[in-house]
């Protein structure tokens, strides 16, 4: 499948074949980025160039109202001044915006160069004859340059009929006033506010004077003003209703600010210019408030755009949240983009294409014609590109916006899966840790059971025949009874040492017996209560057997000497449980150093996916529990414990 777009030069090539992603892991680790904005213009500081264009604005709407306020010609000097000042500073300021909010466009220079020519067309408010006509031909070429910026907004080039719309505007101009011009001895200003009062500035371009000629030039004039303005709203309103939704959401503001002025503008030709009816105060009102609030929509569109990208931003932020799926971002960015076929493409680094989600191969190409695309990463690496409408091209603030989220939800989705991936293999370094500590006291206990005490009893008995050999009652006799009873000690210690290491009962006969043995053997009052909780991965067993023998040797240790102790054992349908707790002299466990005991019992724990908790007060006792999630019985009938 091939898109266009505009990052990648080069022709339409028909791509071989369209092959599928072969691991979705290769899809899944695209997303390794450090998010920068691509567009300079968020938080870039205002340039020189833009500081002396302000400066010069300032002078130039100084300019206006000071030749307009003293030259004595317009009809309403103060009025007229201080729309040309609006309009003046109005243009200016949205050309530096949109020259700093986006510097790739020309639209910014357009807005720039019609502040000029409203400073030019302020002439027209000179008695000099010369200075007066070319501020009425400026005025003209105000009017003909406001028809370019709606005709081409966001734009700077004319496309379609917007060409027809543009002649009839240059026809107004050469078949209606530069004929007047020509054979009419004074020459009305375009507004109605900036017209001579009684005594108007000689026209200096006067061929002959023919009152008749320029009155039927003047009603030409009127009409083609009255078709121009009537094709500038019929165009700007079918373009308005034939647009996607995000061309509609861009050019509304400008709409709605330049509508009413148009309207002005067709309303006076047809009734003043055409109809001849007396100008009123409220039409005069009407077109002077419609002509100021006209340059506003420009700006109010830049605006609501950065506006709409940070109600998007936040938007996706919101429902970002967590490990969304890939389908699940692409859904987001094309409800946010207001585009219903937008869709994410990933880089592939290895393949050196893009393929869509599915893993289909997609080729951007700026030479055929279709969607338009955006490609997002960092410094010259591709991670990310966003299909989309191509009247979204004209609304760049808003696909950054969009591609920035997408990345940054990507990339968290990427990192909470490293993450657990971390984590999985943690515990499984942990398991095999645990697996073969216990392996090797198994290990150990054998090799005491089978050589080190088989060794100790061979000797015992060798000791009871050489006792046999002497009297009992000499002297060496007394001497080797005594060292026999010694090795039975000795036998005895080692034994226990052994069963201490890996008890047999443990891996023989499971928890319940093991921990029935080693209630036998504590050193402090302990009261038993042991159900039957089946059998369970070595591991598992062993973790919780430890943990038991590790809290009740604490018990011993801290808990005083006329402590008692509980230790207990169950399960429910979802875990295993144990406690073991005493009424001794307590401790405050957020104050309390975590000691060796603790650690190995969080560690084994840890390490088999349970948990554990104490609980403690001074002189109210200590509480250790802990719990290892289990899943259903196995086939086998053993129960597995779920880590």
């Amino acid at each position: 499948m091939r898109v266009c777009g505009h990052s990648r030069p080069g022709g339409c090539r028909v791509p071989l074949n369209s092959s599928a992603v072969s691991s979705q892991s290769e899809l899944e680790s695209l997303v390794d980025i450090d998010v920068t904005p691509r567009d300079p213009a968020f938080g870039m500081p205002l340039r020189k160039s833009d500081l002396a264009l302000g400066a010069l604005a300032v002078t130039g709407a100084c300019a206006a109202v000071a030749i307009v306020a003293t030259g004595g010609v317009a009809m309403k000097p103060t009025a007229y001044a201080a729309v040309l000042a609006a309009n003046i500073l109005t243009f200016a300021v949205g050309g530096l915006l949109w020259r700093h909010g986006r510097p790739s466009s020309a639209f910014g220079n357009l807005l720039l160069v019609e502040a000029f020519l409203l400073v030019v067309a302020s002439l027209s408010g000179s008695p000099a004859s010369a200075l007066n006509l070319i501020g009425i031909l400026g005025g003209w070429a105000v009017a003909v340059g406001a028809t370019w910026l709606l005709l081409s907004f966001p734009g700077v080039r004319l496309r379609g009929s917007a060409w027809i719309v543009m002649g009839i505007a240059t026809a107004t101009v050469l078949l209606g006033e530069l004929p007047l011009i020509l054979v009419s001895p004074t020459v009305r200003d375009l507004a109605a506010m900036g017209r001579c009062t009684g005594i108007c500035p000689a026209n200096p371009a006067l061929a002959f004077d023919a009152p008749n000629v320029a009155h039927t030039f003047g009603h030409v004039e009127a009409a083609l003003q009255a078709a121009w303005a009537t094709g500038l709203l019929v165009y700007l309103a079918a373009h308005f209703v034939r647009a996607s939704q995000p061309r509609r959401r861009l050019v509304a503001p400008v709409l709605a600010a330049s509508a009413p002025f148009v309207a002005a503008f067709a309303v006076k030709a047809l009734l003043v210019d055409l109809a001849g009816v007396p100008t009123s105060s409220w039409v005069q009102a009407i077109f002077t408030g419609t002509r100021i609030l006209f340059p506003l929509g420009f700006i109010a569109g830049l605006l609501f755009a950065r506006a709409y990208a940070g109600e998007a931003l936040v938007y996706m932020a919101r429902r970002l949240a967590g490990r969304p799926p890939v389908a699940a971002v692409e859904q987001l960015v094309r409800r946010v983009l207001d585009d219903p076929e937008a869709r994410l493409v990933f880089w592939l680094p290895r393949r050196k294409h893009y393929v869509d989600r599915h893993g289909v191969w997609v080729e951007l190409d700026p030479a055929c014609s279709g969607k338009t695309w955006r490609s997002f990463g960092h410094g010259n690496t591709r991670v990310l590109a966003i299909v989309h409408d191509p009247m979204l091209g004209e609304d760049p603030e808003l696909v950054e916006a969009v591609g920035a989220a997408s990345l940054l939800a990507l990339d968290n989705r990427r990192l909470q899966q490293d993450l657990l991936d971390s984590v999985q293999a943690l515990r499984t370094s942990q398991r095999r840790l645990v697996k073969a500590a216990s392996a090797e006291r198994r290990k150990i206990e054998r090799d005491l059971h089978d050589g080190v005490q088989q060794k100790l009893v061979a000797l015992r008995i060798q000791l009871e025949l050489a006792l046999d050999l002497i009297e009992a009652e000499s002297v060496a006799g007394r001497r080797l009874a005594g060292l026999g009873a010694r090795f039975d000690d000795a036998l005895d210690d080692l034994r226990l040492v052994a069963h201490g290491i890996y008890p047999p009962l443990l891996s023989d006969e499971g928890l319940v017996p093991a921990l029935h043995e080693a209630a036998r053997r504590s050193s402090v009052p302990l009261t038993v209560d042991l159900q039957d909780v089946g059998r369970f991965p070595e591991e598992h067993e062993a973790a919780i057997y430890y943990c038991c023998l590790e809290a009740l040797q604490n018990v011993a240790k801290h808990a005083g000497d006329d402590a008692d102790a509980t230790l207990r054992l169950w399960r429910d349908r979802r875990a295993v449980h144990f406690a073991v707790s005493d009424d001794g002299v307590g401790f405050v466990p957020s104050t309390h150093a975590r000691g060796a005991g603790l650690t190995n019992m969080n560690d084994r724990m840890g390490a088999v996916g349970g948990a554990l908790g104490v609980t403690s007060e001074p002189g109210e006792g200590t509480v250790v529990e802990g719990r290892i999630t289990i899943d259903a019985g196995d086939r086998t009938g053993r129960d597995v414990v779920h880590v």
